[in-house]
């Protein structure tokens, strides 16, 4: 057990000497030999007895993780601060916006970010680009390396280990590898290539459309350098950023629908395409220190929150990593990877999601001019149509983030399910459309039951759902006509022990026929690939349906669609 509190080994518990709960798993931190001028990379409870192993110094606590600082970033720092080339002989490396320079610390607040002269400092990087120089960084780097070989050794082995035994069930041809373009993904790549000594395994990047364009330029790099690796690109070519933006609103850090509309829907549709039924197991670069959530991930899982797309097993083999370490795997075994994180941005997904930090915005402001322009002028149109009072301060101060429903948003009324109890008949309600029924919503219901047009009356158009084990009517949909609204239904519940129940889940396929904007969560949760959306219709495959109702299941999908989550409103 181990006090991050008092930062030593114990047996017990609580710590007998502040009385905080330890934990099982030390960790390894940072420290900074002040000879050799690089990090080291040390268990916590060995900590400051432990000597730099290139010069046999004593070493001191840095901090509990670190990123190097390559040339163009450190430049840009110096430009921050009217220094242009002053580190240019130091060993820079950085943990947020606390940089390093040869171990001692400088704090650079939001505030530098934001007050920053965007136009003097792209002038400044042009002007000096010429005379910054890779030698000094190289190395040091050098250094870093062979300081922390013993750490690269044990991280490599440990992984190989993990994805050998984690594979050892699964035939070659259903490995895949989840390839984003990020650092972490490039590490999983290659460890996953090596371990398994097969460089024809199948790599899927999911291009957003909201990508950094040196992401894209990546891609096609590592396709080039690995051509024997098979890069599928999973792409939705069917929706609009913006166009999505103005129907919903922007995606915000409690609602990005952008992840399942523009990344995990499109890979659901190349798996499905590639796979068909078969369970297969992916690689993916997920770390337990990036988020509080991803830390109660489970390394290997089929079951959990992590596993957004229902039929695959995911593995994550540099789980127990820190940025240190992936960056000592990358540098030490020489392995090429995305060059946005030379400019500074320590995370590369889509360039302009809610979860970037301030300095990644700044960064944007510099390398992404016309984007960062078009997208913060949406941000002030959408905030002045949903009635802030101060637009601009609204988007500056980075409060769109924060934003939760549909407020303000006219989409909004799509997700309320609106209905009234049949006076006529027991157990039924007439629920409103917001447009006419068609084929397409009677296979809504086929997670019930077999759906039967024969047996429904045909005078009223009548369609009956059976129960599949007792072949016996449990719902009957009519299209109905009431004054005032247009389009109309009436669903009647019978034969069955809960009503209440049947009809709250009828009531979920109602809300996702007048709410569905395509954002692919549906396809990603059924595990029988019997969800589908073409165009604008979406369908449920009979014949493909196992009937397991996750997707009417408000454990798997609250209120039965995604878009409830996304413009549900205050009343």
């Amino acid at each position: 057990m181990w006090c991050k509190n008092c930062r030593k080994e114990t047996d017990l518990k609580k710590c007998d000497a502040c009385g905080k709960t330890t934990i099982s798993d030390i960790p390894y931190e940072v420290y900074w030999c002040d000879d050799c001028n690089i990090p080291l990379i040390i268990k916590a409870t060995e900590g400051e007895r432990t000597e730099c192993p290139l010069c046999g110094k004593k070493v001191r606590y840095l901090t509990t993780d670190l990123r190097p600082v390559f040339p163009e970033e450190r430049l840009l720092l110096e430009l921050l601060f009217d220094n242009p080339l002053k580190y240019i002989n130091s060993s820079v490396w950085a943990s947020d916006n606390r940089y390093y320079i040869d171990g001692k610390s400088k704090a650079v607040s939001n505030t530098v970010f934001a007050n920053a002269d965007i136009q003097k400092l792209i002038r400044g990087l042009e002007e000096y680009k010429d005379q910054n120089s890779y030698a000094v960084f190289d190395f040091y780097v050098e250094k870093f390396v062979e300081a922390n070989i013993d750490r690269l050794r044990y991280i490599k082995s440990e992984a190989f280990d993990f994805i050998r035994n984690t594979a050892r069930d699964y035939p070659s041809e259903h490995v895949v590898i989840s390839f984003s373009g990020g650092k972490d993904s490039t590490a999983v790549a290659d460890l996953v290539v090596r371990a398994l000594e097969n460089p024809s395994l199948v790599h899927i990047f999911g291009n957003t459309t909201l990508e950094f364009p040196l992401t894209i330029e990546y891609a096609q790099r590592f396709r080039k350098n690995n051509p024997r690796a098979i890069l599928k690109i999973a792409k939705n070519k069917e929706q609009d950023f913006y166009s999505v933006c103005e129907d919903i609103g922007p995606p915000a850090r409690m609602m990005r629908w952008c992840c399942s509309m523009f990344k995990t829907g499109p890979i659901t549709r190349i798996l499905n395409n590639l796979y068909k039924d078969a369970q297969i197991l992916t690689f993916y670069g997920i770390r337990k220190y990036e988020s509080v959530s991803r830390s109660k991930y489970d390394r290997v899982s089929s079951n959990n929150e992590s596993v957004k797309i229902q039929k695959q097993t995911v593995a994550a083999p540099i789980f127990d990593w820190r940025d240190i370490d992936v960056w000592l795997y990358l540098l030490g075994e020489k392995v090429d990877f995305n060059d946005a994180y030379r400019l500074g941005y320590d995370r590369v997904g889509c360039w302009c999601c809610p979860n970037n930090n301030e300095r990644a915005q700044f960064l944007s402001k510099i390398y992404m001019p016309e984007e960062y322009k078009k997208w913060h002028d949406f941000l002030v149109d959408f905030a002045k149509r949903i009635g802030k009072p101060d637009p601009e301060v609204y988007v500056d101060t980075g409060k769109w983030k924060a934003r939760q429903g549909g407020n303000g948003v006219k989409a909004a009324d799509d997700i309320k399910i609106k209905f009234t109890n049949c006076t006529a008949e027991e157990n039924a309600k007439i629920y409103q459309l917001n447009k006419p029924i068609t084929d397409s919503f009677y296979s809504l219901f086929a997670p019930f039951g077999k759906v039967s047009r024969e047996l429904g009356r045909k005078l009223i158009g009548e369609v009956i759902v059976l129960d599949m084990k007792h072949n016996v009517p449990i719902i009957s949909i009519q299209p109905f006509k009431q004054p005032g609204y247009d389009y109309s239904v009436k669903i009647k519940t019978m034969n069955v022990a809960n009503h209440d129940d049947l009809q709250r889940m009828a009531g979920y396929q109602i809300r996702k026929y007048n709410a569905c904007r395509k954002c692919l969560k549906c396809e990603s949760l059924c595990k029988a690939g019997a969800i589908m959306i073409y165009g604008d219709t979406y369908r449920i495959d009979e014949s493909k349906c196992k009937r397991c109702k996750m997707c009417v299941t408000a454990k798997y999908l609250d209120g039965g669609c995604k878009m409830t989550n996304y413009l549900a409103t205050k009343e």
